[in-house]
C-alpha cells in the first residue's frame, strides 16, 4: 500500500487535528477540541501515512440506530465520522485506501452490520457504498403570532417550562423514547448527550447561551411530551428588532406537544425569523404552517447508510408487509456481501440468506449503495428502478412494487444531529 494504514492512538490527537483542520479548512478552539477528543474510542481511528507524515484519517463511533419495526428495532451501527485527507494528497487512493480498511474492521469485529455517515460532499461516498437513506427540510420561519393554522392541534393540559439545556433530563427522556417510534435515529448514551446540549462560547458567533424549554402535561407529574433547544440572535441595525431564533433541536412525542413547541419559537419577541436546519420531510408542520412558501423550504439529504453484513442487516429490520425476493447485490467493495441473498419476512421479523440454492433466480438487481439507501425504507426500490438503479427480472411491475412497499415505512427515517 502506497500510504500505508495504522490505527492512532491518544499521542497521535495533534496529527489528527492537523490533517481534520486542512481537510476541512476550520480551526477550532481548545475547549471545542478536548470536548469532541473525549468521544473517539480506543482502536476505531486510522489514519494513512506518507513517511512519517499522516496525510488522512477516518473514525468510526459505536452507536446503536433505529431501524423500521413497530416499536422499531435499535441495531449496532458504525457512526463514520473525522474522513478527511490533506489537500496535498488528495486523488491518490489515500481516501479509497483508508474507507476499505474501516469497513473490513468494521466486519471484523463483529458488532456492527451497518455503518452510517453524514457526507460533507454527498458524490464521494456513493462508491463505498453509502446509499442516501434519509433526508430533511431547513425552513426560515418568519416570526408571528399566528404561523400556524388555527387548526392545528391544541391541548389545554400542556404547560411550557424553561429548563437549563445542559442538564434536562426530561429532554433526554423524550428523545428516547421518540428513538422508538422513528427509524434513522441514534440513541444516545451520556456522552452524546453532553455533545447534544453543548454550547461552547467560541462557537454561538455572536448567538445567546443555548436554551431548551420543554412541554409536559398540567398537574406536574412528569408527563414530559416534547422538548425544544434554540438560542437567539439579537439585531437591532435598522433600528426594529429584527433577531433570528436558531434552533437546534425539536422533539415532540405526540401532535399537540410539537405544536406547542413550534407556536412558542414563532412568536418569540424582538425575533425577526425562525431558523430550523432539520425538519422531517413527514413532518406535520409543513401542513400546519399558514404560509409553507413564505418559509421556503429548502431539501437536503441527511444519513447515509452502508450494509456492512446484508445477510444480518436485512435480517434485523421488520418489512411492512410479507416479502419474499431474492436480490442480487453487486458489491465490490466488500465482496463477502456480493451475490444473490433470499429475504423472507414481514412485520413480524425476517431472516436473509445467501441464495444457494440453483433455483433461486435473482427477482431483482441492485448495487449496495442503493440497498443501502433503502434500508431505512425512506427511499423507494420503485423509485431507484425508475432511475434505472434497480433491474427487474422477474414477476413484472407487480412484484416490484410489492418489494418496494415491504421497504417502506411510516414514519420516514429522519436523523436529528450531525455526528
Amino acid at each position: 500500500m502506497r500510504y500505508p494504514i495504522h490505527v492512532l492512538t491518544d499521542e497521535d490527537w495533534p496529527s489528527i487535528l492537523d490533517v481534520d483542520t486542512n481537510a476541512f479548512g476550520s480551526t477550532f478552539e481548545t475547549e471545542v477540541l478536548d470536548a469532541e477528543r473525549a468521544l473517539h474510542e480506543p482502536g476505531r481511528t486510522i489514519g494513512a501515512f506518507d513517511g512519517e507524515t499522516m496525510v488522512g484519517l477516518a473514525t468510526a463511533f459505536s452507536f446503536d440506530l433505529s431501524v423500521p419495526g413497530s416499536p422499531t428495532r435499535l441495531v449496532p451501527a458504525a457512526g463514520i465520522s473525522w474522513v478527511g485527507v490533506l489537500p496535498t494528497h488528495r486523488r491518490r487512493g489515500v481516501l479509497r485506501g483508508l474507507m476499505t480498511t474501516q469497513l473490513h474492521d468494521i466486519r471484523e469485529r463483529g458488532r456492527e452490520s451497518v455503518a452510517i455517515l453524514w457526507a460533507s460532499e454527498p458524490v464521494i461516498y456513493g462508491r463505498f457504498g453509502y446509499g442516501l437513506a434519509s433526508r430533511a427540510f431547513a425552513l426560515k420561519v418568519p416570526r408571528s403570532p399566528v404561523a400556524l393554522r388555527a387548526d392545528a392541534p391544541t391541548d389545554p393540559a400542556l404547560r411550557l417550562r424553561l429548563v437549563p439545556a445542559q442538564d434536562a433530563k426530561e429532554a433526554a427522556d423524550v428523545y428516547a423514547a421518540a428513538v422508538r417510534a422513528r427509524p434513522g435515529m441514534i440513541a444516545r448514551d451520556d456522552r452524546w448527550t453532553t455533545r447534544a446540549t453543548s454550547d461552547h462560547p467560541s462557537m454561538r458567533h455572536g448567538k445567546s447561551a443555548l436554551r431548551c424549554v420543554v412541554v409536559e402535561g398540567d398537574g406536574g407529574d412528569g408527563g414530559f411530551r416534547g422538548y425544544a433547544r434554540y438560542s437567539t440572535k439579537a439585531d437591532w441595525t435598522t433600528g426594529s428588532p429584527a433577531g433570528t431564533v436558531d434552533v437546534r433541536e425539536v422533539i415532540a412525542l405526540d401532535a399537540a406537544a410539537l405544536a406547542a413547541l413550534y407556536r412558542y419559537l414563532f412568536d418569540l419577541d424582538l425575533m425577526k425569523v425562525v431558523e430550523l436546519w432539520n425538519v422531517p420531510v413527514d413532518s406535520p408542520l409543513l401542513h400546519w404552517l399558514n404560509s409553507t412558501r413564505a418559509a421556503a423550504p429548502s431539501w437536503q439529504d441527511s444519513l447515509y447508510v452502508r450494509l456492512v453484513d446484508v445477510g444480518a442487516a436485512l435480517s434485523q429490520r421488520t418489512y411492512s408487509t410479507p416479502i419474499d425476493v431474492v436480490l442480487e447485490v453487486a458489491d465490490p467493495v466488500c465482496p463477502w456481501n456480493d451475490g444473490a441473498w433470499r429475504l423472507v419476512g414481514g412485520p413480524d421479523g425476517a431472516r436473509c440468506e445467501r441464495a444457494d440454492d440453483a433455483g433461486d433466480q435473482p427477482d431483482l438487481s441492485l448495487s449496495v449503495t442503493d440497498l443501502g439507501a433503502a434500508y431505512l425504507g425512506g427511499t423507494a426500490l420503485a423509485e431507484l428502478a425508475q432511475a434505472g438503479r434497480v433491474q427487474q427480472h422477474r414477476g413484472g411491475d407487480s412484484a416490484l412494487a410489492a418489494v418496494s412497499s415491504a421497504f417502506t415505512t411510516s414514519p420516514q427515517p429522519w436523523c436529528p444531529f450531525i455526528f
